[in-house]
């Protein structure tokens, strides 16, 4: 299912799975339209104090 306009969403961190990490789920549609599949690395990005990330297409 393509992505035509703004996707907003929201997701529950499911808890840590070590002590660095907390695992977090991407809506389907999304990893589809970034092209993420099981074992696909994931590009985010964030810069210090931002209430944001962003995660990317690992490919671009």
């Amino acid at each position: 299912m393509p992505i035509y306009e703004r996707y907003i969403g929201t997701t529950t961190a499911q808890g840590r799975e070590a002590d660095e990490t907390v695992t977090t789920t991407i809506p389907k549609p999304v990893a589809e339209e970034l092209g993420i599949e099981a074992g696909t690395p994931v590009l985010w990005d964030c810069e210090e104090g931002s209430e944001t990330a962003q995660i990317k297409n690992p490919v671009e």
